[in-house]
Order: structure tokens, then C-alpha cells, then sequence
């Protein structure tokens, strides 16, 4: 009775892996609803589009981090996508202006704007679109808790990530790579931050 209790606690404590979607999932990602990829049309109202488009990428993030992995969201409101889009830019600038401070020391500076482009920008963006804290934007002891306490998983969305832009950027002769590229690029490397924050 005894082992057969310690069995049964063993088990129920085993955590379940975290799905992982297939490079296949990633690019028929924007395809779920087609007609959201027309949104892309907001980006040629010049500087207000842009922000919008930037408040859009924070809800297809967080609908991705929740569990939708099927289909791009609805844009809903231009206003309320300005709204968030124009925060995100203001919150973001500081991350990015450090970025290419990083890149100006001599010596390092390119390896280290390299490790930090590839290893730190991506998962700290994501953190902030996801908490909308600017202070989650410099949270390195986070990305070294997940990120590099996960680096094969990471490592593994990130070269999905590369794969997903070197297919539809291929596509942007045609045009349709521009929208999927916007709206998708973002989808593997979401759902790493899913399974790990």
C-alpha cells in the first residue's frame, strides 16, 4: 500500500512536457484567418500605422504566450493598438539605445551586441510586450534563468525563427512574405517564452 501511494505521488508530481510546435506550425501560423494578414495595410499610414502595427504585434504575442497558436488575432480598434503601441516604442527605446551603446566598445563591442541580439533582445522584448513593465525590459536574471538554463530549446527556436524569415522574406517578390513576416516572426520564439518565464 505504502509503494503503491509513493507510485501514485511520483506520478501526479511528474510535470508534462511542453508541447513544441513543428517549423510546419510556425509558417501556417499567419494563415489561420488570411483576411487579418490585410491588416499590414495600417503600415502605410506613415508614423501612426507604425505604432499601431507595434501594439498589434503586442496582442498576436500575447495571444501566442496564452495558448492561441492557430491564428492571428483581431486588430479590434486603431486607436487602442496606437494607444499601446506608442507606450511599447517609448518603453522599448531605452533597451534599444543600450543595444547600440553595447555595440560601440571597442573590442567587444560586436561579439557583444551579437550575444546580445541573439540571447537577450528577443526574450526581454517578449517579456515586456507580456508584462507592459518597463523595468521587465532590463530583467537579465530572468533571461539567464530561462534562456540560458534552457539554451538547446532556445537555441532550437531561434534557428526556427531564422528559418520562418528566410522563407517569407523569400516570398516578399510576391509580397505576401511582407504581412507573415510582420505577424509571424515573433511565433516560435513566444512560445519558448511560454514554456519558460
Amino acid at each position: 500500500m505504502i509503494i503503491l501511494a509513493k507510485t501514485k505521488k511520483k506520478t501526479t508530481e511528474k510535470k508534462s512536457l511542453p508541447k513544441i510546435s513543428t517549423f510546419s506550425d510556425g509558417l501556417r501560423y499567419p494563415w489561420g484567418v488570411p483576411k487579418r494578414l490585410w491588416n499590414i495595410l495600417w503600415a502605410l499610414i506613415p508614423v501612426l500605422g507604425w505604432l499601431a502595427l507595434i501594439g498589434y504585434s503586442q496582442n498576436i504575442i500575447r495571444a501566442i504566450v496564452a495558448g492561441n497558436k492557430k491564428d492571428l488575432p483581431e486588430f479590434i480598434s486603431f486607436g487602442e493598438n496606437l494607444r499601446k503601441g506608442f507606450l511599447l516604442f517609448v518603453k522599448m527605446l531605452p533597451l534599444v539605445l543600450a543595444y547600440f551603446f553595447i555595440t560601440t566598445i571597442p573590442v567587444i563591442g560586436g561579439i557583444a551586441g551579437f550575444v546580445a541580439v541573439v540571447f537577450f533582445m528577443p526574450y526581454l522584448i517578449i517579456n515586456l510586450f507580456i508584462t507592459d513593465d518597463f523595468g521587465e525590459s532590463f530583467n537579465i536574471k530572468k533571461v539567464w534563468d530561462n534562456v540560458f538554463n534552457n539554451l538547446e530549446e532556445y537555441l532550437i527556436a531561434y534557428l526556427k525563427m531564422i528559418g520562418f524569415t528566410l522563407v517569407y522574406g523569400i516570398l516578399l517578390i510576391i509580397l505576401i512574405g511582407i504581412p507573415c513576416l510582420q505577424f509571424g516572426c515573433w511565433f516560435f520564439l513566444a512560445e519558448f517564452y511560454t514554456n519558460h518565464n
